[in-house]
């Protein structure tokens, strides 16, 4: 097989010890190249290439770059065209409620399917510098480096990895080893960021939100989120395949709520409509009862309200012991 050459066009991004460029084959082909930094620290960069490259040769799905090459120092792959989650967030701050539920349903499905295989796949960073939205609107999920095969048995990660404030509690704690609910965690918070801008690292900002919901974003949307980032992972969804379900279901619990509130608001105004329309028929028999009725009864307020004076006045002067 013939060797391709490839030339690197220019840097697309850079991590702690790596380098991302895009680069193109003899024949105008993009590539993305991941090499690690040349510097004597880099043997744990090395292995998760290594990692990388195992996990995609068992992934076959269009939303996911292929592996195209392994090198002694990275890796090259399919590149996709299209831009970050990331950056389309620092544009437009953030996304409304139904492109928020688009891009998280096309997630479900790329999740489900790594989930799904023999050997369970758990992603493990789900963020927006990992999605990329292609010319089409579609989702790419890139950058294999922390996910994991899911290890039956297993009582914990080999490494803990993810992204802090996105990552699930027990990515960083002796909590058992990651499945395919952490996933679901960090999807949580990727959708809580696209709804909502916060930064996801302010813990306490994060909290409120989930407490009290978001202007303009519905209970029921805000619901879903709540339970894919409850911090005891037995209390999450769980499958990805119950959040796609959910997705599908919930628009239509939105406008059975908001139709039941309109019939509210309507027979409320009916009821207020007929009083009013009652009062105005029979106001004068309504204002001469009430004239007749006011003059039978005030002599006797008159006399309680004279009465209770006194009594407060008497009161008073205990107080303040005036004989």
């Amino acid at each position: 097989m013939e060797k391709r050459e490839f030339k690197i066009v220019k840097r697309l991004g850079e991590g702690g010890s790596s380098h991302t460029f895009l680069a193109v084959d003899d024949k105008g082909i993009k590539y993305t190249i991941k090499k690690a930094k040349n510097n004597n620290d880099n043997i744990h960069e090395l292995l998760g290439f290594e990692n990388e490259a195992v996990i995609l040769e068992k992934i076959n799905h269009p939303s996911v770059p292929k592996l195209v090459e392994k090198l002694s120092d990275g890796i090259i792959l399919e590149y996709c065209e299209g831009k970050t989650l990331e950056k389309i967030l620092l544009e437009k701050g953030t996304l409304s409620e139904r492109e928020t539920a688009r891009i998280a349903k096309e997630l479900t499905d790329i999740l489900a399917y790594l989930h799904s295989k023999d050997k369970c796949i758990v992603y493990r960073d789900i963020k927006p510098a990992n999605i990329i939205i292609d010319n089409e609107g579609h989702v790419k999920l890139i950058d294999f480096g922390a996910a994991r095969i899911y290890k039956p048995g297993e009582q914990n990660d080999t490494q803990n990895l993810g992204t802090l404030g996105f990552a699930a509690p027990e990515q960083f704690g002796n909590l058992g080893q990651t499945d395919p609910r952490t996933d679901i965690y960090c999807l949580g918070m990727t959708m809580l960021l696209m709804i909502s801008g916060v930064d996801i690292k302010d813990f306490e900002k994060v909290k409120r939100y989930k407490i009290n919901g978001i202007n303009n974003v519905s209970k029921e949307f805000m619901d879903i989120i709540a339970k894919c980032t409850r911090p005891d992972r037995n209390d999450r969804f769980k499958a990805v395949q119950e959040i796609a379900a959910e997705l599908e279901r919930y628009p239509a619990r939105v406008r059975k709520r908001k139709a039941k509130r309109s019939i509210r608001i309507v027979s409320l105004a009916v009821v207020m409509s007929f009083t009013i329309s009652v009062l105005i028929s029979y106001g004068n028999d309504i204002k001469t009862f009430a004239v007749t009725d006011l003059g039978r009864r005030l002599p006797a307020v008159e006399e309680r309200i004279g009465y209770a004076r006194l009594k407060i006045g008497s009161y008073i002067d205990d107080i303040l012991g005036v004989e």
